[in-house]
């Protein structure tokens, strides 16, 4: 599979779920099964940057596969913890023995405004089986 830039912008208040379709250059095209390809991403403000600020995985349930798509599934609860800033993010594959390039680019998360009743003023977050951020979660909610 080749490998796509892909820039994408997501909020801070909102659930991620930007995703890919993959298809063969054959005529009709054919989808290409993602089966069996575990899937890796990682956030950072710069590609020497130590600190990873969002890991998604296939693993952790943040990426997940249907069939020839991948897709984020990264949600409110999670992206309330991010900083606002523009990230560069690669996404790794890995099956097989191998392992590939699938994906890169940038990634702006903005600040949202509204506060869904579910994200305002929670104190804590459960993160799912493995999902790492950092940043804080505010105790209260301005008027």
């Amino acid at each position: 599979m080749p490998q796509v830039a892909m820039d994408m912008t997501v909020f801070t208040n909102a659930d991620w779920l930007d995703g890919l379709e993959y298809w063969d250059l054959q005529t009709p095209a054919q989808p290409i099964d993602l089966a069996g390809i575990e899937l890796e991403v990682e956030l950072r403000q710069s590609p020497p940057a130590e600190t990873v600020v969002l890991k998604a995985t296939t693993t952790n349930g943040l990426i997940v596969i249907y069939a020839n798509t991948w897709q984020f599934k990264i949600p409110a609860t999670t992206m309330m913890l991010l900083p606002p800033a523009t990230y560069v993010y690669d996404m790794l594959g890995v099956a097989d023995g191998y392992i590939r390039m699938l994906a890169s680019g940038g990634v702006t998360v903005i600040q949202g405004v509204t506060r869904p009743p579910e994200v305002g003023g929670v104190t804590q977050v459960a993160m799912g089986s493995g999902a790492q951020v950092l940043g804080y979660v505010p105790t209260s909610v301005p008027p």
